[in-house]
Parts: structure tokens; C-alpha cells; sequence
């Protein structure tokens, strides 16, 4: 059997219909928090699409050591990794990084995320319409308060 790896995936990639969608595939999968981590739109795109402003998802540590984020944990084959490098132009857009999850049993598991180069990082960005309808459609793997708050993030469209 091949090695399993663990992939922490924020922003788009918990849509279970667009992660599929980019080919890749998972053998398990679990929500999992991140402590003293938050969700942020601070990524400087390739590309912007002619949107003025646009940001596109990152992770951050939070300045006071406090709250957390949410995500999904996948357990895939670890064949799969070249293509997150892909999708996230490691190295030269995104850095893979190993960091501590919790489960919602309270169990500590490491895994694979990837964080934007502080180069390709930058002040003012808000993320799409688009990106949020990909959020919206995840809904029930999300608390409702983390959820609302997501929701209620101004856009740059």
C-alpha cells in the first residue's frame, strides 16, 4: 500500500466538489481546528482576473496567540502531493508546511498545508464573490459564528 500523507485544506479546497474537481482524491477525511491560526484573504493572485484588489485565501498565525480556524483534514495517497505543489505553485506562490490539527475527538495530528511566500502577501486584499459561494456551499462543515463572520467578509466585487 502507498504512503498516506495528511493535507490540511482551507478556503476552496473544502468543497468537497471542487477539491474532487481539481483531481485529487482522499481516502479519509475529518474537520480539524488550527489554533492561533486564522483564515485570511492576503495571497496576491498570478492573476487577478481584472479584479481590483482581489486577494486570494492564505493562513496566518494571529497576533495574540488566540482563536482558531476550521478545515479538513484529508488522508490521501501521497501521489497526490505533487499536484497541491501544482495547485498552489509551491514554491514560488505557497511554502508546504507541517503543522499540529486538532480533531473534533481532541486527538493531535500533524499534517501538510501550504502558507503564501511573505513576498506574494499583501495589504488591503478582499476576496471574490465567488470564492464566498464556494464557502457558502460548505455551510454544515463550518460552526455557525466562524460561518457568519466568513460571510460577512467585504468583497472586492
Amino acid at each position: 500500500m502507498a504512503d498516506v500523507v495528511n493535507f490540511f485544506g482551507y478556503g476552496d479546497l473544502i468543497n468537497e466538489d471542487h477539491f474532487k474537481e481539481l483531481g485529487l482524491e482522499y481516502v479519509s477525511k475529518s474537520s480539524v481546528t488550527l489554533s492561533a491560526w486564522q483564515l485570511v484573504f492576503n495571497k496576491i493572485p498570478v492573476d487577478n482576473g481584472g479584479l481590483e484588489n482581489l486577494g486570494l485565501v492564505n493562513i496566518e498565525p494571529t497576533l495574540d496567540n488566540s482563536g482558531m480556524m476550521h478545515g479538513e483534514l484529508y488522508a490521501m495517497d501521497e501521489k497526490f502531493v505533487p499536484k497541491l505543489d501544482e495547485i498552489f505553485g509551491h514554491p514560488n506562490e505557497y511554502h508546504r508546511k507541517v503543522l499540529r490539527f486538532n480533531r473534533h475527538d481532541f486527538t493531535l495530528i500533524n499534517g501538510l498545508t501550504y502558507i503564501a511566500r511573505p513576498e506574494r502577501i499583501g495589504a488591503g486584499l478582499k476576496p471574490s464573490k465567488a470564492a464566498l459561494k464556494l464557502f457558502r456551499k460548505s455551510k454544515k462543515l463550518f460552526p455557525m459564528l466562524y460561518f457568519s463572520r466568513l460571510m460577512n467578509t467585504p468583497t472586492c466585487d
